[in-house]
């Protein structure tokens, strides 16, 4: 018979919820039945920004620790190492169990290993202790910020945007992902976070009655490993962002013990190790040891330079990177260059500007509910297309009967979120006919007099809807906005004085625009001589050599950090070469 249920809470994440069901499965074989509750925390909620920049700990356990205090759910179940290392009074650990691994893993493109990987080679990676250990093993490699949960992270190798990454070897294989795997690489190669590969059961403090269910759950000898792992980090003065790794076994009443604090770019660590019965009194000796040895100075460094700001050996480190974009879009794409080292230069060739005449626009939301799909190709028109709905209508276009709505990538997703609209579709690749080729693929049915309503630039390429067509959609690509050339001022052009190292295009307006004035030379035509080309995806290259522009780079990915990206590894290797 089962026993009262149990509210279990969890991310939403694919491996959040395997680990959730497991435990949810112990639990029922154990009579107690489970209700799983997903949430979603600030770390899956903030997805452009390292960890270190949004928090580090506790971004992605404090709302649901906020929910298990408010008696919203019994239990939490979390990845261990997540857990800041300071438990809250009134919350504590009953149960830690699950660690068969605590291995990192390689996963690269071409199943390269480690030592096989190119100088120069990208790594995606946004832990300080990874970037530390990592860079002590090939200083010649480039370490750049990532984020997504396991399977993204991957993707964003297998697309081309990274050469490798380093994620957690129980996590690829709960995700049943083990033939993505390059290299296993060795505890002493890559000393883990304290806790990792190890689930941990939270629960309220004063709740003996779960407490008591829970206890049949913790496997002891793991739960003193971890304890000392946790520990040793906690008595350093380091959070989970804090480049230390710690990896502790028992063997029998002893605990084996081995610490180590890195510097951010690889080139120095301090490393203790030892053993004892006396498992508290060894974790504060070697925190100790590790002290006298520097180790808090390197904590401190760390943290001064999360690995977002200073990236070791960055290949864009004081180069000057011009950006074409509109003035009001600029904002990202200049602070992920900055963010790489470099300098980044706005000089804005075009502006956004609504429509004079919106009457077909206007025509359009009147009758949204008509139509199949709403489908955007940038966040320009989104926001004009809101501007306009809202002044018309004043309620969300996703009620009422309206139609699914889909978007070309992350920034056009992002400006929909802002608006309180849900995409039911985003391609993994980020143009227009992948968008369109998806929505043909989505509808089960077929597309066959479905009416889709496309949002777009006056001037924009009509791919996407010649596609849709194509398969019998009946599509009505209304014009919402228009990008104006802009004829930089004697102060805009005054930064290229001193010369530019790269060109940043993000659409084929500006590179029209640019080509436009570069004819009548000037700084402009001087600038394009000498620097890099970089397109952010394929419909603006083929613009570009189309105008007779050389480009050099064509980001695989097509956001602004999948550009920065491109820019970074073309840069790395044309320094370091490639086997």
């Amino acid at each position: 018979m089962m026993r009262r249920g149990i509210r279990l809470g969890t991310r939403s994440s694919r491996l959040a919820l395997w680990q959730a069901h497991a435990v949810a499965a112990l639990l029922r074989g154990r009579g107690v039945e489970c209700e799983i509750v997903q949430i979603e925390t600030r770390g899956d909620d903030i997805t452009d920004r390292p960890l270190p920049e949004i928090g580090g700990d506790g971004v992605f356990t404090e709302r649901i620790e906020t929910s298990l205090r408010a008696s919203e759910i019994d239990i939490a179940v979390h990845s261990l190492k997540d857990l800041p290392v300071d438990d809250p009074g009134e919350l504590c650990v009953c149960a830690v169990l699950g660690r068969q691994e605590v291995r990192e893993v390689l996963v690269s493109r071409e199943g390269r290993s480690l030592a096989a990987l190119p100088a120069g080679a990208l790594i995606g990676s946004s832990s300080t202790r990874r970037q530390a250990q990592l860079l002590a093993l090939r200083p010649d490699l480039v370490v750049r910020p990532i984020r997504g949960n396991v399977e993204t992270r991957i993707r964003k190798v297998e697309s081309g945007e990274y050469d490798a990454t380093l994620l957690a070897g129980a996590g690829v294989l709960r995700l049943g992902l083990a033939g993505k795997i390059a290299q296993w690489l060795e505890v002493f190669e890559i000393l883990p976070a304290p806790g990792q590969g190890a689930l941990a059961v939270q629960c309220r403090t004063a709740d003996q009655a779960t407490r008591a269910v829970l206890a049949g759950l913790d496997e002891p000898a793991l739960h003193a490993e971890t304890d000392a792992e946790r520990g040793f980090l906690r008595a350093l003065g380091g959070g989970c962002s804090a480049p230390v790794g710690a990896y502790a076994r028992a063997r029998g009443r002893r605990l084996v013990l081995h610490g180590r604090v890195s510097a951010l770019d690889g080139s120095r660590s301090v490393d203790v190790e030892g053993e004892g019965e006396d498992h508290a009194a060894l974790v504060a000796s070697l925190a100790d040891k590790a002290l006298r040895e520097g180790a808090a100075e390197l904590i401190a460094s760390a943290a001064r330079r999360p690995v977002s700001q200073v990236p070791a050996g960055s290949s864009l480190r004081g180069l000057r990177v011009l950006v074409t974009r509109a003035r009001e879009q600029s904002d990202e794409l200049c602070r992920r260059l900055a963010e790489a080292g470099a300098v980044p230069v706005a000089l804005p060739l075009i502006r956004i500007a609504p429509l004079e005449d919106t009457r077909e626009l206007d025509a359009a939301i009147e009758n949204l509910a008509s139509y199949g799909w709403l489908v955007f190709a940038s966040a320009n028109g989104v926001e004009l297309f809101m501007k306009r709905f809202e002044a018309a209508r004043g309620e969300g276009p996703w009620t009422n009967g309206a139609p699914r709505v889909a978007a070309v990538g992350p920034g056009t997703a992002e400006a929909l979120r802002r608006h309180g609209v849900s995409i039911d579709f985003m391609p993994a690749v980020h143009t227009g006919i992948a968008l369109a080729e998806g929505i043909v693929e989505t509808a089960s049915e077929g597309l066959g007099g479905v009416r889709v309503l496309m949002p777009r630039a006056r001037d924009g390429r009509e791919d996407a809807a010649v596609l849709l067509r194509h398969h019998g959609a009946v599509v009505s690509d209304v014009p919402t906005y228009r990008t104006d050339p802009c004829i930089p001022s004697e102060e805009d052009l005054a930064p290229l004085y001193a010369g530019v190292d790269a060109i940043l295009f993000t659409s084929s307006s500006a590179v029209t625009s640019w080509c436009d004035q570069v004819r009548a030379g000037g700084r402009l035509a001087q600038a394009a001589r000498r620097a890099v080309i970089a397109c952010i995806g394929p419909a603006t290259a083929s613009t570009a050599r189309g105008r007779g522009l050389r480009v050099d780079v064509e980001a695989p990915t097509h956001t602004a950090e999948g550009l920065v990206a491109a820019l970074e590894r073309h840069l790395a290797r044309a320094r370091g070469g490639t086997p």
